[in-house]
């Protein structure tokens, strides 16, 4: 691509986001997301593939119909209100459709179906941009108007996704499509509190954007594409499967590490808000996430894969750099825990 293109594409992602979270006017924020999507086209088809076409054929009619409901939501809340302003919003139908909206650019479920596929037609990196980067404005617009949301549409939908998470990353064997799955059981957990605690939710988000940025990191640095494909890893770096495994089981959400600390503090606040029966569920349907998270563990990190007695293992780094990046977000995915008391 050439570089004033570049430049110009990931200047566009990067203003759009930033301004979003400043703005207070409905038109503008519409605007910001449109631009927002348009620039993510380019890099999605990059590749010149038509699984790359396909995905970036569907994100953009996602992604352009959940900006429309919006817009139609706060049209019709500004006819009868005679306010644009996102924290005036007070339309109780408007109010759900612009959640509805946000919900399908954030791939909640019941609508997720757009980012498995999404993510397996594009590059590693580019999903990892999708997952992490593009959930940041949906996600201010929900914090802007968390107080003017429908509690029971947002709880059902993140007791849902958790569930749905899980579930759809069982049968997967292709890492991007796993790593999409487990975007959305991640984004029922930032979703549960929401209306009553934002700042846990933009915790959770916090943690979950740095286990993913190492765990993409690292999928990228090997060249891995599926499961099996992790099978060699130990054999080629046991740095790298270290560093895999305690960010996976930090994703999983296992005590010492840092992955436990936003799903105890969502858990205790929905106990302490008498909300028994989604906690419960909430914990139950992560179960089958961190199944999934251990069998990723168990390929990357305790077999071998097939070889005669004769073979040496090659206990040396492919023949690439290690960024800087990887390891301090592997260190703060494992060893942040103790800091929770202060947060």
């Amino acid at each position: 691509m050439n570089p004033m293109s570049w430049l110009i594409i990931t200047t566009s992602i990067m203003l759009s986001t930033t301004m979003i979270t400043s703005t207070t006017h409905w038109l503008m924020t519409w605007v910001c997301l449109e631009i927002n999507t348009l620039s993510m086209i380019p890099i999605i088809s990059k590749p010149n593939h038509p699984r790359a076409t396909e995905a970036a054929t569907k994100y953009y009619l996602t992604q352009t119909m959940a900006s429309t409901a919006m817009l139609f939501a706060a049209t019709t809340n500004a006819l009868n209100t005679s306010n644009w302003d996102t924290h005036l919003t007070t339309e109780p139908m408007a109010t759900t459709i612009i959640t509805m909206a946000l919900m399908m650019k954030m791939a909640a479920a019941p609508f997720h179906l757009w980012l498995p596929d999404v993510s397996q037609g594009t590059t590693t990196m580019t999903a990892l941009t999708i997952l992490t980067w593009q959930k940041i404005a949906p996600l201010m617009i929900m914090l802007t108007t968390h107080n003017k949301i429908n509690t029971t549409l947002v709880l059902t939908s993140a007791v849902l996704s958790i569930m749905v998470g899980g579930l759809g990353s069982l049968n997967q064997t292709q890492l991007r499509k796993l790593m999409a799955f487990s975007s959305i059981a991640h984004t029922g957990w930032i979703m549960a509190t929401i209306t009553t605690t934002p700042n846990i939710s933009t915790l959770t988000f916090t943690i979950y954007t740095m286990t993913t940025i190492p765990t993409f990191l690292l999928i990228n640095f090997t060249t891995s594409t599926t499961i099996k494909d992790l099978g060699i890893m130990w054999t080629n770096s046991p740095y790298i499967m270290t560093a895999l495994s305690m960010t996976m089981l930090s994703m999983g959400g296992l005590p010492p590490l840092s992955g436990f600390m936003p799903k105890w503090l969502i858990l205790n606040n929905l106990t302490s808000l008498n909300m028994i029966a989604e906690a419960t569920l909430m914990a139950m349907a992560s179960l089958l996430s961190l199944y999934v998270y251990m069998r990723l563990v168990y390929m990357s990190s305790m077999t071998l894969p097939p070889h005669t007695t004769l073979m040496s293992l090659k206990w040396r780094t492919p023949n690439k750099k290690h960024h800087m990046t990887t390891s301090m977000l592997t260190t703060m995915t494992a060893l942040i825990l103790p800091l929770s008391p202060n947060m």
